[in-house]
């Protein structure tokens, strides 16, 4: 499908690319770490069919330039300032994964006054577990060291540290029983996971993770991570006043039901769905149903 771009100038003079699809109540997804337009096009296109769907490309990524300024805080701006170009009221306003963080962050600098529903996707208020926190990434098994381990390795291996999050990601988990992955300090290891995995070549899982990456876009993706990842919004998520639908994957493994119970407990006005034998890569592996969770909730 050919993607075509529009453009919005955001309150620092950056210029934003982004999709308008479709007609109707306006939808704007926000995507998740390491996605674009152009990798979510196939359930953007399926949300298209009920919805003006909204959506755009990270700071640095996709058709996005990267700019001095990037991160989750800088993101909310962006989709803030979307908001108030197109002059978008009544927004269901979607945020899967990383696009979790940014929803956060967006109630918590501008209110939700525009938005009328919002769908928390396979996302957490605080990805770090520790002291009593266990319901963050890799369903609390990753910590402190983890997230200093994962700062160094974008800069030092990023292809290490991709094949790992996306083998995480895309493999299922239970709390009580967690998968076995290679050391992680092999990336050969992870490489043949990968391929094992997928059924993909190796040839072509490596033109996907072992590209070169700049000094510059090191430092972006592992801005990014630290934004996100390093973010605590525990406290934030009482000012969300929306209807809230919290979608996540079941079993999971980036996350479980249990954080989205936690969501429904402390955002009032929630409500919990879950997505059955799915991961956190639902929306392309599980498309249909997660499509149709969110037309059943948006279209309310």
């Amino acid at each position: 499908m050919k993607i075509e771009y529009q453009s919005f100038i955001s309150d620092d003079g950056v210029e934003i690319k982004y999709v308008d699809m479709g007609a109707g109540r306006p939808l704007v997804f926000v995507i998740g770490y390491d996605e674009t337009v152009q990798t979510s096009i196939s359930f953007l296109s399926r949300l298209s069919e009920r919805f003006r769907c909204i959506a755009f490309d990270h700071r640095g990524f996709g058709a996005s330039p990267a700019s001095a300024n990037v991160g989750i805080d800088r993101s909310a701006c962006d989709l803030n300032r979307l908001l108030e170009v197109l002059d978008l009221d009544d927004v269901a306003l979607v945020g899967y994964s990383m696009g979790g963080s940014v929803a956060f962050s967006y109630f918590r600098q501008f209110g939700g006054a525009r938005v009328s529903r919002l769908v928390l996707a396979d996302t957490s208020p605080k990805l770090i577990n520790e002291g009593d926190w266990s319901l963050g990434l890799w369903q609390g098994r990753y910590g402190r060291e983890d997230f200093e381990r994962d700062l160094a390795t974008l800069v030092s291996d990023p292809a290490l540290f991709h094949l790992s999050f996306y083998l995480r990601a895309a493999t299922p988990s239970q709390i009580d029983a967690p998968p076995s992955f290679p050391p992680f300090d092999d990336p050969e290891a992870w490489l043949a996971r990968v391929v094992e995995h997928t059924g993909i070549k190796e040839r072509f899982i490596r033109r996907v993770f072992f590209v070169e990456r700049s000094e510059e876009r090191r430092a972006l993706e592992r801005e990014y991570w630290n934004s996100m990842t390093g973010a605590d919004y525990l406290t934030s998520v009482s000012l969300i006043d929306k209807p809230t639908l919290c979608l996540f994957a079941d079993p999971g493994s980036f996350y479980s039901p249990l954080t989205g119970k936690w969501l429904v407990d402390h955002i009032p006005n929630a409500q919990l769905a879950t997505i059955p034998n799915a991961c956190h890569v639902f929306p392309k592996e599980n498309g249909e149903d997660f499509v149709q969770n969110i037309f059943d909730f948006c279209l309310k």
